[in-house]
């Protein structure tokens, strides 16, 4: 999907924390008119509706729908995120179908979360937690660590993030497979095989991780049949969506010894319930959504909002566009 036609003077709307992180953009745009919008609660402003963009991160859902409604010019909205599930509903849909332009800050978190994919790998791989844990104890315990050269490690989801961790995982000497709903070629992919074909691989797979879009193709995708697939040293990363597994199946699968270990970084409840079951579970390392998190994020937001905004005044195709508005990616 692309711009139809150039907007050389447009005017922007940009959530405050963002435009706060981007001092500069004024300067960098002249002919570019900035609007804040407000992180929480707000009320239409005749400002918004005359918007032809607009880069949001967290706002009020509400203002978010009555911008939609209310701004017919507006063509383009960037999202300060990876993916898009977690935005949007009939309003949003409604403008995309009718040509509006959504975008994502497509190489901006990948890095972040790449980088805790293989810190989370390894960390598993040389038993950091087992030691953390023994130091509690004040335990002198000495554990035997696996090679992570040699390894396979199955991604699932090719895109951005799984491209990162895909190269990285190659350059440590392990096997990195792809598996996206395509099954087309990617990146550094060892070989790349189709979703419905992905039981074939969990056998060999030492480590799984998860980084695939929340869609209804591949809620639950990961069971209790997927984790019995799964061998016993087995290692799960999720860094994609809480509802990509069955949680009370991953308790299970790790209380039992099913699989070693896994590190988890996004639940179906957010925050995580203080009684929920996965704070305590045995070789489970709980992190509050947090995989993206890093100082350099800023730099690399303003690089993709700034790249798509130039290429919206000049009227080219823009980068990170959701390519299946019906899956919500």
């Amino acid at each position: 999907m692309t711009t139809t036609t150039g907007h050389p003077s447009p005017t922007v709307l940009i959530s405050e924390n963002l435009l706060e992180r981007m001092p500069t953009l004024g300067e960098r745009f002249p002919d570019v008119t900035f609007v804040e919008l407000p992180l929480e609660g707000g009320e239409l402003r005749p400002e918004y509706c005359g918007a032809h963009a607009m880069f949001r991160s967290a706002m009020s859902e509400d203002l978010f729908d009555d911008i939609l409604r209310n701004a017919p010019d507006l063509a383009w909205v960037q999202i300060a995120a990876a993916g898009f599930d977690w935005m949007g509903g009939d309003v949003l849909a409604e403008r995309v179908a009718g040509g509006m332009v959504t975008t994502r800050s497509e190489s901006s978190l990948n890095v972040t979360i790449a980088e805790y994919c293989i810190g989370a790998m390894l960390s598993a791989a040389r038993r950091l937690p087992d030691y953390f844990e023994a130091q509690q104890r004040s335990e002198w315990a000495r554990y035997m660590g696996r090679d992570f050269i040699g390894s396979t490690v199955a991604i699932f989801g090719t895109g951005a993030i799984g491209r990162e961790v895909a190269w990285r995982v190659a350059a440590l000497g392990a096997t990195p497979i792809g598996v996206s709903r395509s099954g087309a070629p990617a990146g550094q992919f060892e070989r790349v095989i189709t979703s419905d074909q992905f039981h074939t691989v969990l056998p060999e797979a030492d480590y799984v991780v998860l980084a695939m879009p929340l869609t209804p193709e591949t809620e639950n995708m990961f069971g209790s049949t997927e984790f019995e697939l799964m061998p016993e040293h087995a290692v799960l990363v999720n860094i994609g969506r809480g509802a990509l597994t069955d949680e009370a199946a991953l308790v299970e699968a790790l209380e039992s010894g099913q699989i070693a270990s896994a590190f988890v970084d996004v639940f179906v409840e957010e925050p995580l319930p203080t009684d929920n079951p996965m704070w305590t579970t045995k070789n489970l390392v709980v992190t509050p959504h947090t995989s993206f998190r890093s100082d350099g994020n800023g730099a690399r937001l303003e690089r993709d909002f700034v790249g798509n905004l130039e290429r919206f005044i000049a009227g080219d195709p823009l980068a990170g566009t959701m390519s299946h508005p019906e899956l919500g990616y």
